[in-house]
C-alpha cells in the first residue's frame, strides 16, 4: 500500500499544488467586481432625460474610464457612464460623458469623453398593411387575394424612418393548403428593398404598430374557380323616430370577396344588404347580418370567416322657422330712378337642423329684388331674392310689390 502511494511522488504533488494554485484563481474570478486601487475599466454609456417624443438613432459606445483610490466597501457596478439628453434636439450634435464613481475613487481619464449622437423626434402614421403569401397550395387549388382587418394600423417611430414607410407586412404560408386560412399575425417593418427595419440596437424595437396584430383570410380555391372583390349595397325600410331622420347606411366591409365560376361572377357587380328595418330608431344602431340572408347568384359563395355589419347613422330631422319682419333691399336701381316708398319688411319660413336653425335671426338673411333695368312704374308679385346662412334653406317664395319713380332734382317742379 505504501508502495503505491509513493509511485510517482513528485508528479503528485505537483498537481496537488496546481490544483490549488486553480482553486484560488477561482476563488479570485467569484469576485471580479471588487475596486482596486488603480485599474481601467470598459463600461456602456446610458443615457438619461431623453424627452419621451423623441429617440436616439445612435448606438450608445463604450468608454474606456481609469479610475484611481479605493473603497473597500465599493465595487464596479457602482461606476458607470451617462449623458444627459434633457436638453437634446433633433438632429446630430455633441454631449459630454459623464461618470458616476463612489466615494474615494477618482477618475483619471475617460475616453471618449464626448460622443456624438444623433435625436429625432418620434412620430404616429397610420398605413396600410400588405400580406405576404409564401409556399404553394396543395395540387388543384390556388391561392386567393387575401383579406386583413383591419386593413391599416398606427405606427409610432422616429420621422425619418416614417417618412418612407408605406406599408406594414404580415406573412402568411399557403404551403400545402386545401380550405382557405384563417389566422391572426403580427405585423412586421420592412424598407423599401424588403428589409427588415431595425434601430441603432438591433434587440430593441425602434418602430411600434397598433395594433401589432391583425387577422388574416387567406383564400384557398378549386382552380376551378375564381375570386371577385364585390362592393356592398344597403337599403332600409320604414321610418326613424319623430324628429329624427336617417343619415347614412355604412356596410362593413365596404366590400367582400366572393368566390364562383368565371360564368357565375361575370355579371355580379354587387351584393345588397337589406333591407335594414330603422323604424322608430333614435340613435345609431349596428346590425349584424348573417351570411345565410345575403341573396346571391347560384354558384357564388361568400369567402369563409367573413362577418358583415350595417351601421345606421341616425340624426335630429331638420325643423322649420318662422323669422319676422325681414328687411328687403333694392339692388341696381337706374341713376333716374328711386323708390317710391321703401318696401316693408315681410315674413319668411326657413328650414334646418335645430342646432343651426334656433342661433338664426333676421339679421343674418338678406332679401333683396333687382330692378336693374326697369323704368318708372308699379311692379307687383316681384321674386325676391335671398341669401341664407349655411345649412339653411327657404321654404316659403317670397314676394313684393314696389314702385319706381322718376328722380326729380332739386328745385325742379
Amino acid at each position: 500500500m505504501i508502495e503505491i502511494l509513493r509511485r510517482n511522488l513528485v508528479v503528485k504533488v505537483v498537481s496537488f499544488l496546481f490544483a490549488i494554485l486553480f482553486w484560488l484563481f477561482v476563488l479570485n474570478q467569484g469576485t471580479p467586481d471588487k475596486l482596486i486601487p488603480e485599474q481601467t475599466l470598459t463600461i456602456p454609456v446610458v443615457s438619461s432625460g431623453l424627452n419621451q417624443n423623441m429617440v436616439v438613432m445612435t448606438q450608445l459606445p463604450l468608454v474606456r474610464v481609469r479610475v484611481q483610490g479605493i473603497n473597500p466597501s465599493a465595487n464596479i457596478k457602482d461606476i458607470y457612464a451617462q449623458i444627459d439628453l434633457s436638453g437634446g434636439v433633433p438632429g446630430e450634435n455633441t454631449y459630454v460623458v459623464k461618470v458616476n464613481t463612489p466615494p474615494g475613487t477618482n477618475v483619471v481619464d475617460v475616453q471618449p469623453s464626448n460622443i456624438k449622437l444623433t435625436l429625432d423626434t418620434v412620430q404616429e402614421k397610420t398605413v396600410p398593411v400588405q400580406a405576404v403569401l409564401s409556399g404553394n397550395p396543395a395540387d388543384d387549388y390556388q391561392a386567393g387575394s387575401p383579406i386583413i382587418k383591419p386593413s391599416a394600423v398606427n405606427v409610432r417611430g422616429p420621422s425619418s424612418i416614417l417618412g418612407t414607410l408605406d406599408k406594414v407586412i404580415v406573412e402568411i404560408s399557403v404551403t400545402g393548403a386545401n380550405e382557405t386560412i384563417q389566422v391572426s399575425r403580427p405585423v412586421s417593418f420592412r424598407d423599401k428593398e424588403g428589409n427588415p427595419i431595425f434601430g441603432p440596437n438591433p434587440s430593441m424595437d425602434i418602430l411600434s404598430a397598433y395594433p401589432s396584430s391583425v387577422d388574416v383570410i387567406a383564400p384557398v380555391l378549386a382552380k376551378d374557380l375564381s375570386s371577385k372583390m364585390i362592393p356592398l349595397r344597403v337599403t332600409s325600410k320604414g321610418d326613424p323616430a319623430s324628429g329624427m331622420e336617417l343619415w347614412s347606411l355604412v356596410p362593413s366591409p365596404a366590400s367582400i370577396q366572393v368566390t364562383g365560376t368565371l360564368q357565375a361572377l361575370k355579371g355580379l357587380d354587387s351584393v345588397n344588404l337589406g333591407p335594414i328595418d330603422i323604424s322608430n330608431l333614435t340613435e345609431d344602431k349596428t346590425f349584424q347580418i348573417p351570411i345565410n340572408q345575403v341573396s346571391l347568384p347560384a354558384g357564388v359563395t361568400i369567402l369563409d370567416g367573413t362577418t358583415l355589419s350595417v351601421i345606421a347613422q341616425i340624426r335630429p330631422g331638420p325643423i322649420q322657422k318662422a323669422i319676422s319682419k325681414v328687411p328687403v333691399q333694392i339692388r341696381n336701381i337706374g341713376k333716374d330712378l328711386e323708390i317710391e316708398q321703401p318696401i316693408s319688411p315681410i315674413d319668411i319660413v326657413v328650414e334646418g337642423l335645430s342646432d343651426i336653425l334656433n342661433n338664426v335671426a333676421a339679421d343674418q338673411i338678406q332679401l333683396w329684388v333687382d330692378v336693374s333695368g326697369k323704368e318708372a312704374g308699379n311692379y307687383t308679385g316681384v321674386d325676391v331674392y335671398w341669401q341664407l346662412p349655411p345649412g339653411v334653406k327657404m321654404l316659403t317664395k317670397p314676394q313684393v310689390d314696389y314702385s319706381l319713380k322718376a328722380h326729380l332734382e332739386e328745385g325742379a317742379e
